[in-house]
């Protein structure tokens, strides 16, 4: 994701432990990938869940990009484009 703001002040926040809606997170993986970019997991998805946590430290989302979905890699996938899953990737999605 694309970010602005301090993101050396922002990544002990992003990677402690944070509340949403009243629910308690799980901490999430953030590794920085260059000026103003970060690379997130997350584990739970919640709504906005991304742009909060960066609201919640600080940081101004300018773009992100999903490259996975659980086990699932988008791989080259274009913007607004889909295709039809794998029994294989079926089973991944399932677990």
């Amino acid at each position: 994701m694309w970010v602005e703001g301090d993101v050396d002040a922002a990544l002990p926040v992003l990677r402690g432990p944070m509340e949403l809606d009243g629910y308690a997170l799980r901490p999430a993986r953030v590794t920085p990938a260059g000026e103003g970019v970060l690379s997130v997991v997350i584990h739970e998805g919640r709504n906005r869940q991304v742009r909060r946590m960066c609201a919640a430290a600080g940081l101004r989302v300018r773009r992100l990009q999903r490259v996975r979905e659980g086990e699932l890699c988008l791989g080259a996938l274009p913007v607004g484009a889909w295709r039809h899953l794998t029994g294989e990737e079926l089973c991944l999605l399932r677990k």
